[in-house]
């Protein structure tokens, strides 16, 4: 059973599923009610689908146009639902505010599955940074010290005790242990791993103790490597995908234009109502 609390937040942290479900609630109600003609309640049920569904997109539509003076998908599906829904309630056919809430739901739902992607991706890389350490022990003239992993040097000597993470790649000069190695190369058997052999940061040490000199920087270590391509994957657009937004842009333009043209000249020109 889950406590308010609890539900109060996986709903913030999934706002968009929620908004996505309970316009799909609404839209499904406010059909039934319409189908029923009880049209008075329908009404109410599919305007707020309308809010509930559509916020999100109306805000990136909007601020797009007016940060950006340019026109997007999102813009132009907010102004064809409601077009939908005045063309309804001005020809009394109430099954087209139907229809402009079954766009919006599309929306809200194809904006829940990018969000759940983006989730995913956060997850993995929270995953990938918790296989890496802070602190790494240095041995300097017999001594351990407990030093930052980001201050080690190349030539640095680390003695990683049995049970420890590998906190940077290095080199074993000393030692002989068995190493998980299943979070970086997916083997699922612990390796033997002796003087000479590399071993990898985040890696889990077995039972004996390593010594490891440093032979390359910590930033440069291949989970560090790894965490960066992820969040560079996060980050930068595909060629694809910029593609896919110009397109969308110029289709918004265009639609409007169309609309714009098929509203105004057929009463003009051919003289319709």
């Amino acid at each position: 059973m889950l406590y308010p609390s609890r539900f109060t937040q996986l709903t913030k942290d999934h706002s968009d599923v929620a908004a996505a479900i309970l316009c799909g609630i609404l839209l499904l109600l406010g059909w039934l009610t319409l189908h029923w003609g009880w049209i008075e309640l329908s009404l109410l049920l599919l305007p707020a689908a309308y809010v509930i569904g559509g916020y999100e997109s109306a805000r990136e539509g909007l601020t797009t146009l007016f940060q950006e003076k340019e026109l997007d998908v999102d813009l132009l599906m907010i102004v064809a639902a409601l077009g939908a829904a005045g063309l309804g309630l001005w020809r009394r056919e109430y099954f087209f505010i139907v229809d402009g809430a079954t766009l919006i739901l599309i929306f809200a739902v194809s904006g829940a599955l990018e969000g759940y992607a983006m989730r995913c991706t956060e997850r993995s890389i929270r995953g990938l940074m918790s296989l890496t350490t802070d602190t790494a022990r240095v041995v300097r003239h017999g001594q351990e010290t407990l030093v930052p992993v980001s201050e080690l040097q190349v030539g640095d000597r680390i003695l990683v005790k049995p049970g420890e993470l590998i906190p940077t790649d290095g080199l074993i000069y000393e030692g002989y242990s068995t190493l998980n190695q299943a979070a970086i190369t997916g083997e699922s058997m612990p390796v033997e791993k002796a003087a000479g052999d590399v071993v990898f940061a985040g890696t889990v040490n077995g039972n004996g103790a390593l010594q490891l000199t440093v032979h390359q920087p910590p930033e440069s270590s291949l989970i560090q490597r790894v965490i960066r391509l992820v969040k560079q994957a996060q980050t930068e657009t595909p060629p694809s995908q910029q593609f896919i937004e110009r397109f969308e842009r110029s289709y918004a333009k265009l639609i409007v234009v169309c609309g714009m043209l098929l509203a105004l000249l057929p009463p003009v020109l051919l003289h319709w109502s």
